[in-house]
């Protein structure tokens, strides 16, 4: 049995480059998948299992080719910790669907998994590895354009803002989740054409990369292109190896993408937002006014009176929930519209109430899931560290925080120790990627609790690990350079 089991072990490692290339590629598929099950009405259960079954093969390879075992089992012990806290926390205020709130709790735990296991893959294949990875990203581009161009030329595309018709999203589900997946895969696709210093090569990957995030019409993916054009740009100068006709076409694209702003699907989805919004403010100035001709007072005398209508429209649920007075003074009696019909903080604020009427339990390991729902109306926070903050609590908000950062000081300490030598056009790459995943966290919920999308954060993370701790003990370093 040990000898098969060796045999075993060091077949996994001989094709471990292969395997990890195809644990990339299988992602935007299973996100294909899982788009077309949910609009046949099938739901998410099959391809919520697949990716399940995905993160314990993984999880389970990782262990068995680790030779430092010891991370896993504290990883682990981490993990059971925290849950049996958010368990004890739930059962206090009354468990109402266990299952839910702990498929959830999957989802952000997979994260710390997936990037220990690809640590634990390129600690056990080295470069050729990490080479996987580059390709695994390329590939993975190249599937989500060949997505979107099929869903726009057969009248299949669901938009990325669907009631309004805009936006390029492809047969993918979370607008959100794709913002970051292309906003992390972007720049190491230009990377990978940079160093290769082909100009067709690098036009065509810039041509391809800035129209994806253009067409998105996402605020974020519009920023992208020029944090990763200046980005690159900026990397190959603190490289000292600037490649001028490819800081050319990436800048280029910027300005022509600069120069389009006015008709991009962003500016025009931004513009009738604001149409939306004056109309609301329209309505709400009439009914405020309304009020007040009915009760014979003003809002300034009167708020809870005269106030009421405009915040049972915009805020009905809260209202309902938690009581009229208490909602106007969270919102400090406002009577602007458009705060009162932002979906970000009304999930904000009913959080918030949620978790002062459970009590320190649950600000210290976190709320239920299916708590987050009334009367049909979901009010899951829209950004990131507010929804672990809220789900997972204090403690659970502090240890993956604490998770983030071990990542950002092996960053800091490398770049203080050696500059020259850490800061190299790949590490800038995926360093950018970093940045661009922390901003869709910090603005919305569309990577820490999607797996499709925080597969990428845990590989971006392990690759990062790479560059500082692995790639930098090899004493050849055999890697591609663009000088």
């Amino acid at each position: 049995m040990e000898n098969n089991q060796s045999a075993g072990g060091r077949m996994m490692r001989r094709y471990l480059p292969q395997l990890m290339l195809l644990l990339f590629v299988v992602q935007p598929v299973m996100d294909v998948v899982s788009y077309w099950l949910t609009a046949a009405g099938a739901g998410n259960t099959v391809s919520l299992l697949l990716r399940f079954g995905v993160l314990a093969v993984v999880g389970l390879s990782g262990f068995l080719l680790s030779q430092r075992r010891r991370r896993y089992i504290l990883l682990g012990a981490v993990l059971l910790l925290l849950a049996a806290g958010h368990i004890w926390a739930c059962s206090t205020a009354g468990y109402n669907d266990p299952v839910s709130d702990l498929t959830n709790y999957i989802r952000v735990a997979q994260i710390p998994l997936f990037t220990l296991c690809f640590v634990t893959f390129l600690e056990e294949s080295g470069e050729d590895g990490y080479a996987a990875m580059e390709r695994g990203f390329t590939i993975n581009f190249c599937v989500i354009i060949l997505v979107e161009i099929l869903s726009a030329v057969t009248g299949t595309n669901p938009y990325t803002y669907p009631n309004k018709s805009i936006g390029l999203l492809g047969w993918f589900y979370f607008a959100n989740s794709q913002s970051a997946i292309l906003s992390a895969l972007v720049p190491v696709v230009l990377m990978q054409a940079i160093r290769k210093k082909r100009l067709p090569h690098i036009i065509v990957s810039t041509v391809l990369s800035f129209a994806a995030l253009y067409l998105f019409a996402t605020r974020l993916a519009y920023l992208a292109v020029f944090v990763c054009a200046g980005g690159l740009v900026i990397v190959m100068l603190l490289c000292r190896s600037l490649h001028k006709r490819a800081a050319a076409v990436l800048l280029c694209g910027a300005l022509l993408c600069a120069a389009g702003y006015t008709v991009s699907p962003m500016y025009r989805n931004q513009a009738m937002h604001q149409d939306i919004v004056r109309e609301k403010q329209q309505k709400a100035d009439e009914m405020i006014a309304e009020a007040e001709r009915l009760n014979g007072t003003t809002a300034e005398q009167s708020p809870d009176i005269c106030l009421l209508p405009v915040y049972e429209e915009h805020l009905g649920g809260l209202v309902e929930r938690f009581g009229a007075h208490r909602v106007m003074e969270q919102y400090g009696y406002t009577r602007d519209a458009e705060r009162l019909s932002g979906w970000r903080e009304m999930k904000i604020t009913y959080c918030h109430f949620l978790m002062e009427d459970v009590g320190w339990p649950g600000v210290v390991f976190g709320l239920e899931l299916p708590d987050m729902t009334w009367d049909g109306e979901t009010y899951d926070v829209e950004n990131d560290f507010h929804g672990i903050f809220f789900l997972y609590g204090a403690v659970g908000l502090l240890a993956f925080l604490l998770f983030l950062l071990y990542f950002i000081w092996l960053i800091i300490r490398a770049m203080v120790r050696d500059f020259s030598r850490y800061v190299t056009l790949e590490a800038g790459a995926f360093g950018i990627s970093l940045c661009m995943l922390l901003v869709h966290i910090y603005c919305t919920a569309g990577v820490l609790r999607r797996p499709n999308a925080s597969f990428y954060l845990a590989a971006v993370l392990a690759a990062i690990y790479y560059f500082v701790k692995l790639r930098a003990d090899e004493p050849a370093r055999s890697h591609r350079s663009i000088t």
